[in-house]
């Protein structure tokens, strides 16, 4: 992500807020719909911006044997804890905290389901070295 799209991103952010600072006295739904909208364009502009350096680290692991299955697991990982911090900051900001939580708890989940074939390589390597 170059400098000026920085620059851009964080104009949209102090916009943002202080629209959100508007609705804070009368209508807050407003407000938490200005948050989400904001907070789904950024998300969207920062993966557009990952994206050559995605596929930089693709070159790289293609270079390793079985790279591709901890590229994926890797970048699965990476966007399940983007997504789990985005509802999580929303829920707070909306006053939810109980809901944030259960956020980030689903977040957690899905780490660790997706990181399954990593402990059974790591045990499958093990008993490999123990026999």
């Amino acid at each position: 992500m170059t400098g000026d799209k920085l620059v851009i991103i964080a104009g949209v952010c102090i916009f943002a807020a202080a629209m959100c600072r508007i609705f804070d006295s009368g209508s807050r739904e407003y407000g938490v719909l200005i948050k989400t909208v904001t907070a789904a364009g950024i998300a969207a502009a920062v993966i557009a911006g990952l994206l050559p350096a995605v596929e930089k680290i693709e070159e790289l692991y293609e270079k390793i044997p079985a790279g591709n299955v901890y590229l994926t697991i890797l970048l699965k990982g990476l966007g399940i804890c983007y997504l789990t911090q985005l509802a999580s900051d929303i829920c707070k900001d909306s006053g939810e905290g109980a809901l944030a939580v259960h956020a980030e708890m689903a977040g957690k989940t899905a780490l660790l389901i997706i990181a399954i074939p990593l402990f059974e390589k790591t045990a499958q390597l093990a008993l490999e070295l123990i026999y």
